[in-house]
């Protein structure tokens, strides 16, 4: 199976590039830096440079994978004071991969960065 992955070289993606890559799998890994594509070529994995406003390479990838993994969120934004920019930055990803999968019956998974929350903390709600 080819797997596309966001987030590969971070919490979540690190753990799951080598389990998949041991099974067997194709992995292609969006790295955004020269650092991230070295460690994940290390583990075994394809690597596309680019990152999450690189909507066109979202739905290019995840249209030629046989399902999709985004592990990714733009935490840096969040720590900035740009929760908002961070979301809404997820929610054009997410939507890109929905045009790419629609109807294909093929598996996305996603791993929502809203875990970074403060215990009891909401985020800011969308008003437009």
């Amino acid at each position: 199976m080819r797997v596309f992955i966001t987030g590969a070289s971070g919490w979540i993606g690190s753990a799951a590039v080598p389990e998949l890559v041991g099974a067997g799998h194709q992995v292609v890994a969006l790295a955004r830096s020269q650092a991230s594509a070295t460690a994940l070529e290390a583990a075994g994995a394809e690597v596309r440079r680019g990152d999450l406003d690189d909507l066109e390479l979202l739905r290019r990838e995840a249209a030629a994978s046989d399902g999709v993994m985004h592990l990714a969120f733009k935490h840096d934004l969040v720590y900035s004071g740009d929760f908002q920019g961070a979301a809404d930055a997820d929610q054009q990803a997410i939507e890109a991969f929905g045009q790419a999968l629609e109807g294909s019956g093929r598996p996305f998974v996603i791993a929502s960065g809203t875990l970074g929350l403060a215990p009891g903390g909401s985020p800011p709600r969308r008003t437009a």
